[in-house]
C-alpha cells in the first residue's frame, strides 16, 4: 500500500507525522571593473582604524533599542512566515533595479517618487551618467549624486521620473540576531526573463567591527552591489556591500547610515565621513592603561557626560565584562548592541573607590519588536517529519567517469514499464549503481540521455515501490520567488532554500563546454593548432601544426567555428577531429577533458563545493539559493507543502543553483521511456 504526497507514492509503513506546517520553535561589489581594487580591503576593519595617536583612542558606542526588543522571540508557523516573505518580494520586487554603467552591470533601489535610488559608493561616481532597469520593463536614466566609498553608501536620481514603484526605509538600529531578511537585487548581470533573484536568511549580528555593517546569512555575489536588504515587512534595513568566503557572512551598510548623511548624499560630489554612522560616538575619549581605560576627555553634550562620567575615571568594566584596553570597549560595546541591551552599566575606579555607572542609551519611543526565530540557523529540522515522508524520491548513484568513480545524486520517478530515475548526465558514466541504506547496491541502465538539458534517464529494478508520479502532474507550479523550497536527503536532514526568480532559459557558454587543449591559430586563411597543450588534444595524438580541417561532421572555415563548437560539447564526450598534417588528411578520436581550473582574483568565486562543470545551456530552469554542492544534482526539489517543483540540474555562483522544471523531466521521460 502507498501514500501520496502531490504525485509522491511512499511505502506506507507507519515511520513519521502527518506534517504540520505549524510548529512551536522555543563590500559587496558589482559585476564591475573598478571591483578589483576595493576587494583586496574587504577584510575585517581593525581598531587601529580609530587610532587618534598612539595611546589616545576615540570610543564608539553602538545603536541601541528598548529592552523589550530582545525579547520578541516568536513560535514559528512556517506557513506565516512563507506569506510575509512572499509579500515582501512582491512589495518590493517592482523598486529593486539593475544599473549599467556601459556594461557592467549592479543594483539599486529605488526609495522616493521623485527618483532616489540607493546603492553602493564602490560602484557610483558623481556625475556619471547610468541606465536603470526596472522590473516593469522600463529603461530609465540616472545621474550619480554623492558618494562615499569607505562607508560604501551612493546615491543616484532617475531623470524625468515618471509613476515610479518606491521601497519602504525601516530602520537598522532596530535589528536583532536571527531576525529574517530578504535579498532582492542582480547577481551576476540583468537578466530580463530572469528579473531579480530573491535570497532568504537571517541577521547573524546587527552592527559588525566590519565598519559597523550589519551581518546575514543572505547570500550575495558580484552584481548583488548596491541591492536591497529587506525585512520581513518589506522595508529596506541595509544596502549590498561586501562578503568573505564563507557564504554566510555578507554584509550590508545599515539603512540608517544612509539616512544619517542623507543631504550630502544628495549634492554630487565625493564626500568624507570620520569614523562610521552606525557606530556613534559615546561622547568620551579613553586612554589605555593596565587596569582598564582612564577618561582623558568627555564630550559635551554626550551620552557619557549626561550620565555622569567624568575626566580621570579608569573604565575597569562593562556591563559586568572586564575591560584592560581601548580595543576591549570598542569589542564588548558591538557584542552588548547584537545581544540586544538597551542600556550599558560602566565600573569605574574613581579617586580609588569602585562606582557603577548606568548609560541608558535607548530613546523614550516605543520601538516596534522585531520578530527573531533561532530555529532559522537549523530550518531543516523543523521539516522533519515531511522531510522523512519524501527521502523515497532521492537516490545517491554511482558510476565510473574519467576513470574515477563519480558520486551523484537521483531522483526516483514511479512509473510502469523502463526509464525510473532522473540525474544529471554528466556526472552518471558507465556501469551506474544505485547505493542502498543497507549498504548494497541495484545495478542502473542508461535509457537515453538530453544533451541540452543535461538529464540522463536510468532504468532500476528498485525492490520496494516509490518515486515521483509525474502522470498525475499537469504543468509546472506557479512562479512564486521567495516561497520555500525543500530537497530531501535520504541520510540526512535535507536542506531548505528559496525559489529565487521566473523561469528562464540559460544560454550555453565556454566555461561549461569540454576542454580540448589547443591554441588555435590562423595561417593562409585556414585554421591551425599554433600550440597543443597537455590535455585531450595531445593525449589523441594532435600536434601544432595540424590544419584544422573538421570537428565531427561540421567543416572549420574560421576559429569561431572550433569555439561554436566546443561550447556545445560536454566533458568526456567522444568527438572526431580531422586535420590535415603533411598533405595528409588525418582523423582524430578525442575525448574531451575538463577546462582548467579558473584564475580568479574575487572571493565570490571561492566557497566550498565549487560550481558545477556543466553549469549553463539549459532550456529553462528556475533559481534558487540552495548551498548545494556539484554532486547533490540530480536530486529532486520541493516546495514546503510537498509538491514536486523539478530536478537541482547545477551549482551555477555562489548564490544560485538552477533546477530544471517538472514539466521537462516529464517530456523527457515520455519520449524516450517507451
Amino acid at each position: 500500500m502507498c501514500i501520496e504526497v502531490d504525485g509522491l507514492r511512499l511505502p506506507e509503513n507507519g515511520q513519521g507525522k502527518k506534517f504540520d506546517s505549524r510548529r512551536k520553535m522555543g563590500y559587496f561589489f558589482s559585476s564591475h571593473t573598478r571591483s578589483n581594487k576595493r576587494s583586496e580591503k574587504a577584510i575585517p576593519m581593525p581598531l587601529s582604524r580609530f587610532i587618534l595617536n598612539k595611546n589616545l583612542l576615540l570610543v564608539f558606542a553602538v545603536s541601541w533599542v528598548s529592552a523589550t526588543s530582545c525579547l520578541a522571540i516568536e513560535d514559528l508557523n512556517v506557513d506565516d512566515l512563507q506569506s510575509q516573505i512572499m509579500t515582501a518580494v512582491e512589495k518590493v520586487v517592482p523598486a529593486s533595479v539593475a544599473i549599467n554603467d556601459g556594461g557592467m552591470v549592479f543594483s539599486g533601489v529605488i526609495v522616493s517618487s521623485d527618483g532616489i535610488v540607493l546603492s553602493a559608493g564602490h560602484a557610483v561616481k558623481p556625475n556619471r551618467r547610468y541606465k536603470v532597469l526596472l522590473a516593469d520593463g522600463r529603461e530609465l536614466r540616472a545621474k550619480g549624486l554623492g558618494a562615499n566609498e569607505r562607508v560604501d553608501m551612493a546615491m543616484l536620481k532617475i531623470e524625468n521620473p515618471s509613476r515610479l514603484p518606491v521601497a519602504e526605509l525601516g530602520d537598522s538600529n532596530s535589528l536583532l540576531i536571527n531576525q529574517p531578511c530578504i535579498s532582492i537585487s542582480f547577481p551576476g548581470t540583468y537578466v530580463k526573463d530572469r528579473g531579480s533573484v530573491i535570497r532568504f536568511g537571517y541577521v547573524t549580528r546587527p552592527v559588525t567591527s566590519n565598519e559597523g555593517m550589519i551581518e546575514t546569512t543572505a547570500v550575495m555575489e558580484p552584481g548583488d552591489s548596491g541591492g536591497p536588504l529587506v525585512d520581513i515587512n518589506g522595508r529596506v534595513i541595509g544596502i549590498h556591500s561586501n562578503i568573505r568566503k564563507d557564504t554566510k557572512q555578507n554584509y550590508d551598510v545599515p539603512i540608517n547610515s544612509f539616512k544619517q548623511y542623507w543631504e550630502q548624499l544628495k549634492t554630487p560630489k565625493f564626500f568624507e565621513i570620520s569614523g562610521w554612522p552606525s557606530l556613534p560616538k559615546l561622547g568620551f575619549r579613553g586612554e589605555s592603561e593596565s587596569n582598564g581605560v582612564k577618561v582623558v576627555k568627555i564630550v559635551d553634550g554626550g551620552l557619557a557626560q549626561a550620565s555622569g562620567l567624568k575626566v580621570n575615571d579608569v573604565v575597569q568594566a562593562i556591563s559586568g565584562r572586564k575591560v584592560n584596553s581601548s580595543k576591549s570597549i570598542y569589542y564588548k560595546l558591538v557584542s552588548l548592541r547584537n545581544s540586544g541591551e538597551s542600556q550599558v552599566e560602566f565600573s569605574i575606579l574613581r579617586n580609588q573607590k569602585r562606582k557603577l555607572i548606568k548609560l541608558n542609551l535607548t530613546k523614550e519611543e516605543v520601538l516596534e519588536k522585531p520578530k527573531t526565530f533561532p530555529e532559522l540557523r537549523d530550518f531543516s529540522k523543523v521539516f522533519k517529519s515531511l522531510e522523512a515522508k519524501l527521502d523515497n524520491a532521492q537516490v545517491v548513484i554511482k558510476s565510473r567517469l574519467d576513470e574515477q568513480s563519480q558520486t551523484v545524486w537521483g531522483t526516483r520517478i514511479f512509473r510502469k514499464g523502463r526509464g525510473n530515475l532522473i540525474s544529471k548526465s554528466t556526472l552518471v558514466g558507465t556501469e551506474p549503481r544505485v547505493q542502498l541504506s543497507n549498504g548494497s547496491s541495484l545495478a542502473a541502465e542508461v535509457v537515453a540521455r538530453d544533451p541540452k538539458n543535461d538529464l540522463v534517464l536510468l532504468q532500476v529494478d528498485f525492490r520496494d515501490v516509490g518515486g515521483i508520479d509525474l502522470s498525475r502532474i499537469k504543468g509546472d507550479l506557479a512562479e512564486q520567488p521567495g516561497r520555500l523550497l525543500l530537497m530531501p536527503d535520504a541520510e540526512g536532514d535535507g536542506s531548505i532554500s528559496t525559489w529565487g526568480s521566473n523561469f528562464f532559459a540559460v544560454p550555453r557558454t565556454r566555461a561549461s563546454g569540454g576542454y580540448l587543449g589547443v591554441v588555435i591559430g590562423s595561417r593562409d586563411n585556414k585554421v591551425v593548432f599554433e600550440k597543443v597543450q597537455d590535455g585531450a588534444a595531445k593525449k589523441a595524438g594532435l600536434q601544432a601544426g595540424d590544419v584544422v580541417l573538421k570537428l565531427g561532421d561540421k567543416s572549420v572555415r574560421q576559429r569561431n567555428d572550433v569555439f561554436r563548437f566546443l561550447s556545445n560539447q560536454d566533458v568526456n564526450n567522444r568527438i572526431e577531429v580531422t586535420v590535415r598534417r603533411n598533405g595528409e588528411e588525418i582523423t582524430k578520436e578525442v575525448i574531451l577533458g575538463k577546462r582548467p581550473a579558473e584564475v580568479t582574483r574575487h572571493i565570490a568565486d571561492d566557497f566550498d563545493g565549487g560550481k558545477s562543470i556543466r553549469r549553463d545551456g539549459f532550456s529553462r530552469v528556475v533559481s534558487h539559493d540552495a548551498d548545494l554542492r556539484p554532486e547533490q544534482c540530480g536530486g529532486p526539489v520541493f516546495d514546503i507543502d510537498g509538491n514536486f517543483l523539478g530536478v537541482n540540474i547545477s551549482r551555477f555562483s555562489r548564490t544560485r543553483s538552477y533546477i530544471i522544471p517538472r514539466t521537462l523531466i516529464k517530456e523527457f521521460i515520455d519520449q524516450n521511456a517507451s
